[in-house]
């Protein structure tokens, strides 16, 4: 895999030179291959939202630097504004930030910024609707007119629809239920399967964590306290609970019963890696 993204000993001060100083990451360094997964975790307050504004250049470090393809973001205007293209954010409730009169110019928002010809951008615009599960009916509508659901569809199709090198949303099943979580997390897979995207995502849920990412960063106190894989990162639970995280919850599970003398395994983060588990121990027998 290629490095798409690099983050070199990045420091962030808010409010420098005033009684209101706060270091809101210090010394980061890590970085994201092409086609990557990233899941990037951590208390309220670890600097992950403050982190991820510099990927695109909405923030400038106080100091260190953010790469993309090798280039430093801030070099240049035209670097900088290539690279508000090159990785799209998604905020959290991105419904909020809808403002075009219809869905069309929404989405088409984005690609029209980037200069490209009109039929490319109704091809985009088409593709990204037709990923996040919407009718082609319902472009020539206000989105404000859409359900709450349907908003949300609607500002990943405008992410969607400039075809970032890298996607990084932040929350991006905040405020869910169940079923609006799984299509959500459908449409990320969907569009990051189909585009070979890197795709880093915020969360404060182990099990998204633990079903979307290939590796896992955690931040505490505006540092990285630890990363790797989902495997990796879940077996040191304790030093997890110390930063005020948890393990998701079917791994707690496994655990309490190894402590009450049930020995399945603890090594497992999904329902489906747990299931796995238990027709082991039941000697490869249907649960």
């Amino acid at each position: 895999m290629n490095e798409v993204l690099k983050v070199e000993n990045l420091c962030h001060i808010y409010s420098a030179g005033t009684p209101f100083e706060k270091a809101a990451v210090q010394d980061v360094t890590f970085s994201a291959q092409k086609g990557e997964i990233i899941g990037l975790i951590g208390h309220t307050g670890s600097g992950k939202s403050t982190l991820i504004q510099h990927f695109n250049g909405l923030l400038k470090p106080t100091s260190g630097r953010v790469l993309i393809n090798g280039e430093d973001i801030h070099q240049s205007r035209e670097m900088t504004r290539a690279a508000r293209f090159a990785v799209g954010l998604v905020f959290q409730y991105p419904e909020y930030q809808l403002f075009e009169e219809t869905v069309r110019k929404d989405v088409s928002f984005g690609p029209k910024n980037m200069g490209l010809e009109q039929a490319e951008i109704d091809r985009r615009v088409e593709e990204a609707v037709r990923i996040v599960g919407l009718s082609p009916d319902v472009l020539e509508s206000s989105p404000f007119e859409l359900s709450g659901g349907q908003k949300r569809r609607v500002a990943l199709a405008g992410v969607f629809a400039m075809e970032p090198e890298v996607l990084v949303l932040d929350e991006p099943m905040a405020g869910l239920d169940p079923v609006g979580r799984e299509e959500v997390f459908r449409f990320i897979v969907n569009y990051q399967q189909k585009h070979g995207t890197t795709v880093i995502f915020v969360t404060h849920s182990m099990e998204d964590a633990a079903r979307m990412a290939q590796r896992i960063v955690v931040m505490e106190k505006s540092r990285i306290l630890m990363e790797g894989a989902p495997r990796e990162v879940f077996a040191r639970a304790e030093e997890l609970t110390r930063a005020g995280l948890d393990v998701p919850q079917v791994t707690r599970v496994l655990m309490r019963l190894h402590e009450r003398g049930v020995d399945i395994g603890t090594d497992a983060y999904t329902v489906e890696q747990a299931a796995a588990l238990i027709r082991a121990k039941k000697g490869g027998r249907p649960c």
